[in-house]
């Protein structure tokens, strides 16, 4: 089993700059909170963390397969439940740039279940937490 490690740093009064394997996203709060909307929201990251991991597997599938993707898009719509502060509700629209044949369709239906994120909203995660000094 690989671990994978991601740290956030704080850069400004409400900015955080994320990075994983020396890449980076910054993260801020809007104007109105305080902040200085220099990037989304660190909730806002999942629903594109679920978006760009479904487009990616599809278009590897399809790649191989060799059904045409080039344009495709993933949309994710979810729910803010603000008062319990998580997401809820994720539903995925995934446009392929032309009609597919039925064979083609499902190699883009089986690409489906090789999404990380998506298995891990699916199935649920273990989250602990420790605060250091």
């Amino acid at each position: 089993m690989a671990k994978w490690t991601a740290r956030a740093t704080n850069i400004g009064p409400t900015a955080f700059s994320g990075e994983i394997r020396g890449h980076r996203i910054t993260g801020d709060v809007p104007e109105e909170l305080g902040g200085h909307n220099a990037g989304a929201l660190p909730p806002e990251w999942l629903p594109t963390a679920l978006a760009g991991c479904m487009g990616t597997v599809i278009a590897l599938a399809c790649r191989e397969r060799g059904v045409p993707y080039d344009g495709m898009t993933v949309e994710v719509e979810c729910d803010d439940i603000t008062d319990e502060h998580r997401l809820a509700n994720f539903k995925m629209k995934i446009t392929m740039p032309e009609t597919l044949t039925e064979h083609d369709r499902q190699v883009v239906v089986a690409a489906e279940s090789l999404c990380r994120v998506r298995n891990t909203l699916m199935h649920g995660a273990e989250v602990t937490v420790e605060v250091a000094p």
